[in-house]
This record gives structure tokens, C-alpha cells and sequence, in this order.
């Protein structure tokens, strides 16, 4: 750890942050001369993902830059390189996907919506101010709204657009309540000092005080990972949108998301530890959000026939069961226990990734053709005509459903077991509950993804045959999203490895060192 002075500080935070300097200044510089430059999307898309690949490497270089946890504005540990990476190739595969998805007027604001985006994903995992964090969840809002309102044909996605932006300024300003309560208890915004001071001195936050901070947090920023009760929006959103932007929205916010919890409430709270009245309430709340939202998420998706709003519902259920991840960290967050629950969680995003946008790509690419596909019903026959991209779908739906080896079984079982590994004490008997909840969830939800499997593999085709034109990048897409279902599922212990590593990081508060004379640097 490093102690610099202002000026140093500042000079090496812009180093940390060079990944998401370059994709702002490359989507600027996109959007302006798209205004003067008339080029095709393929050029746009290109650019695009140039822009990406030299943000990874960009990610890489500044890998071992340090940092002063306790006066910079961002930090750079195990968390903020595992979670802004996954961002930059998950980046790659929706840009895969949206490559052909908008005509070339719109391109250059489109592909330059998509990489601030992403950016603003990144600063979001590596802030380490309320106000910083802040800036970095409205940069995905903003050109979300602008992505949203490009692709308004009719009625349907003016209405998804509209719904969208109205109740993400609504989440905004209850998350910019609790952030302001959760600033009042200390006077600190620093999230590490914020942390330091949850775990060494009592009755910080006060319980009072620190409560409202608690639900006021966990409303803003349940809206983006669209737990209940701020889920209503996401089936007519998603339905009303593009099947790119439906992808978008199912995985960029949730992502971010579970990130901002651990980086502000679970390091926060959790640091007072076990015994503290309000990280038992903090564990309640997040138990409770997590029951019912899976619940309601399996048990509505039952009934759904269309296809968007049925995978709607699929993200609520497994907002649900991130959040048994975020109970746990609750439960064991001072004790060093915290990888129990942020572990699990980690390696389940990397999973829900790989998987949810294979299942959008799919679609995607099978609306290529003259033949819209909308309902369940509509899939019918695709095995018949276009095997591997049924196969695909296939794969990806099994790993959502959660069966062995896939992805989505080793994410679901590492967060039961992490809930019932925290069954002990009083209340071992919620934890119990909520992995066996979560299991029963799991065998709900099996149902209506084996579903769409019965009826691509099992029912004839109806009314006019599969024309499907499969573009190389949306097929890289879908298979990258399908080797990494497998993969993942069959090796998991690299990522785990490195989900564990960046874990440890959510509750990483070292002592602070004194402050040394101005201009000195003091290294340890």
C-alpha cells in the first residue's frame, strides 16, 4: 500500500482508469463524427471492437499499478480486475451479436452507447467513492436510454423505453438517498475507509441510521438487478425491446449490480460482523429478497409464452439466487468468511453470463430470417432444420436450469452450499431454509427451459420453414457462450480460484498508514 499526495494520487488513479479512458474516448469520438462521417456499420462494429481488445490489454498493463485504498478514487485489487474483465469479453459477445442490429445512420451512436457502457460497468468496479460509484452506474443508464429510445419503431418499444428511463431516475434517487445516509453516519465517503471504520469502531454505521442507508441502498440498486419488488418493469421492457437490447438488459445492469452491493453494502455492514443488530437485519433483508424473488420468478415464468418475457423472468429467479450469495457475505463479513458467499456469487456472474446472452444470441440469429420468432411455440422444429443452433440453445437452457456439468449447476450448488455452510448459531435455520428454497426453485425453473428443449427437438415445424442467415460474428457469439457453458462447468477451478482471490478483496481493509509530510511518499 502507498500513501501519495494529491497530486500523485490523481496522476495514478488516471492510470488505473486507462481501460475505460480509451473506450470514452473512442465512443466520444464515434458519436461526433458520426455527425460528419457517413460510413458502413461494419466499419463502426470494427472499431468497436478494436476498441474492446485494446482496453484488455490496456487491463492487463495496469494490473499491479498501486493504489492508496484511503484517498484515491478508485482501487485496484483482485475485484476490480476479475469484474472489469469479465465486462470487456462479455462486451465482445454482445457486440458480436448487435454487430448487424441497427442500419448505418444510427451506428455510430449506437457502438458508441455500447462502449460507455461498458466503461461506466468498469468504473463501477473499481469506485471507491459514494459519488464515484454514482458516476459510473448513470454512465450505463444514460446510453442505455439512448440505446432504448435508437431502436423506438412502434408503439411497443416507446412504451419499454419510456417505462425504462422513468423508473431508472426513480432507482437513482433512492439509491442517492441511502448513499446520503450512509455518508451522514461518518462524514466519510471513501468506501475502504467507510469499511475500516464499520470494523473498528463500535456502533459505526449507528443502526438507525445505518438502516435506512441499508434499504434505501439495496431499493436503488435492486431496480438494476431486478429483485422484487423492483422487477415490474423488466418482462414489458424486455418484450418491447430488441432481442440485442433485451441481452443488454439482462445481463450489464445485474452485473454491475451485485458488483455495487459488495462494493458499498456487503463491505460495509458486513465488516461489523455477526453479532452486529444491523448486519442480522442486513442478512434478513437480503434473505427475504432472495426467497421471494426467485419464487416469484420461477413460478411466473411458468406461464409465459413469449419467449423475452419468459427469459424476463429467468433473470428475475436468478437475481434471486445472487442474492443468497449477498446473504451470506452478510453473514460471515468480518471474520474473513465473506469468500463464503462473494465467491460463489463471482463465478455464478461469469455463468449467468455465458448462458443468458448464448439464449439471446440464439434468438438473434434465428430472427435473421424472414420468419420472426416471438412465442416458445415458434422454436418449433428448429432441431430439424438448423441442429446446431438448436444444440446451442439446448446447452445454454440446460446450464440456466442448472443441470450437471454445465456452468449454471457448479454456480447454483456453490451458492447453496455456501448458504448452508453458513447455517450456524441462531440463525442457522434461515440459512437451511434458504438453500432448500433455492433447490426448489432450481427443479421449478427446469420446467419451462426444458420446455422450449421439448419443442424445438420433438414438435414439427409449422407454417414456413427456418431461412436463418448466420453471420460469422453472431455465430462467434453463440459459440463462445456455449464452449464457455461447458467449459466452465468442467473446469471450474480457474475461475473459482480467481472469484476466491477477488472475494477477498470485498472485505481487504488494511490499516491505514500515517500520513506522511507533503510530497513525501511512504511505501510499505
Amino acid at each position: 500500500m502507498i500513501a501519495l499526495t494529491p497530486f500523485a494520487s490523481a496522476v495514478q488513479t488516471l492510470r488505473i482508469l486507462t481501460p475505460e479512458l480509451i473506450l470514452l474516448a473512442v465512443a466520444t469520438a464515434m458519436m461526433t463524427a458520426g455527425a460528419f462521417v457517413r460510413l458502413p456499420r461494419r466499419a463502426w462494429s470494427i472499431l468497436s471492437a478494436a476498441t474492446l481488445g485494446l482496453g484488455i490489454v490496456a487491463l492487463f498493463l495496469v494490473r499491479g499499478e498501486t493504489y492508496d485504498p484511503y484517498a484515491g478514487l478508485v482501487v485496484n485489487d483482485a475485484l476490480a480486475f476479475y469484474s472489469r474483465l469479465i465486462f470487456l469479453l462479455t462486451g465482445l459477445i454482445v457486440l458480436g451479436m448487435a454487430h448487424d442490429q441497427v442500419d448505418d445512420a444510427r451506428a455510430p451512436e449506437f457502438f458508441g452507447a455500447l462502449l460507455m457502457i461498458n466503461a461506466g460497468a468498469m468504473l463501477v468496479c473499481s469506485a471507491n467513492e459514494l459519488v464515484f460509484l454514482f458516476v459510473g452506474l448513470e454512465l450505463v443508464s444514460i446510453p442505455t436510454y439512448l440505446l432504448l429510445y435508437l431502436a423506438r419503431r412502434n408503439a411497443s418499444t416507446q412504451e419499454a423505453a419510456t417505462k425504462y428511463f422513468f423508473l431508472s431516475i426513480f432507482s437513482s434517487a433512492l439509491l442517492l438517498f441511502g448513499m446520503a445516509y450512509l455518508y451522514g453516519t461518518t462524514g466519510v465517503s471513501n468506501l475502504k475507509a467507510l469499511a475500516y471504520l464499520s470494523k473498528t469502531m463500535a456502533n459505526v454505521p449507528q443502526l438507525q441510521l445505518g438502516l435506512v442507508a441499508l434499504v434505501f441502498l439495496m431499493a436503488g440498486l435492486g431496480f438494476r438487478i431486478a429483485a422484487v419488488p423492483f422487477h415490474f418493469y423488466a418482462p414489458d421492457v424486455y418484450q418491447g425491446s430488441p432481442a440485442i437490447l433485451a441481452a443488454l438488459l439482462a445481463w450489464v445492469p445485474k452485473g454491475l449490480g451485485f458488483v455495487a452491493i459488495l462494493r458499498t453494502v456487503v463491505a460495509v455492514i458486513g465488516a461489523q460482523g455477526a453479532e452486529s443488530a444491523l448486519n442480522q437485519k442486513a442478512v434478513l433483508l437480503a434473505a427475504i429478497l432472495a426467497a421471494v424473488t426467485m419464487t416469484l420468478g420461477n413460478t411466473v415464468a411458468l406461464a409465459q409464452n413469449n419467449l423475452k418475457r419468459l427469459l424476463a423472468y429467468s433473470s428475475i429467479a436468478h437475481a434471486g439466487y445472487l442474492m443468497i450469495g449477498v446473504a451470506v457475505a452478510f453473514r460471515n463479513g468480518s471474520s474473513g468468511g465473506v469468500t463464503l458467499g462473494a465467491e460463489s456469487l463471482l463465478y455464478y456472474l461469469v455463468a449467468y453470463a455465458a448462458m443468458t446472452l448464448g439464449a439471446f444470441a440464439v434468438i438473434i440469429a434465428i430472427n435473421s430470417g424472414d420468419r420472426p420468432v416471438e412465442t416458445v411455440d415458434d422454436m418449433a422444429g428448429l432441431a430439424a432444420t438448423h441442429r446446431p443452433l438448436a444444440l446451442a440453445m439446448a446447452v445454454c437452457l440446460f446450464s440456466l436450469a442448472g443441470i450437471p456439468p454445465l456452468a449454471g449447476f457448479v454456480g447454483k450448488f456453490e451458492l447453496f452450499t455456501s448458504a448452508w455452510s453458513a447455517s450456524r448459531g441462531d440463525d442457522a435455520s434461515l440459512f437451511q431454509c434458504l438453500a432448500l428454497i433455492g433447490a426448489i426453485n432450481s427443479a421449478i425453473g427446469a420446467y419451462y427451459y426444458l420446455r422450449i428443449v421439448v419443442v424445438m427437438f420433438l414438435r414439427p415445424a409449422t407454417g414456413k420453414p427456418f431461412s436463418v442467415r448466420l453471420t460469422w460474428p453472431t455465430g462467434a457469439a453463440i459459440t463462445a457462450c456455449t464452449l464457455l457453458t461447458l467449459v466452465l462447468g468442467i473446469f471450474a477451478s480457474p475461475i473459482m480460484e480467481a472469484a476466491h482471490e477477488a472475494a477477498i478483496a470485498v472485505s481487504d481493509t488494511p490499516a491505514p498508514l500515517e500520513l506522511a509530510p507533503p510530497k513525501a511518499v511512504t511505501v510499505r
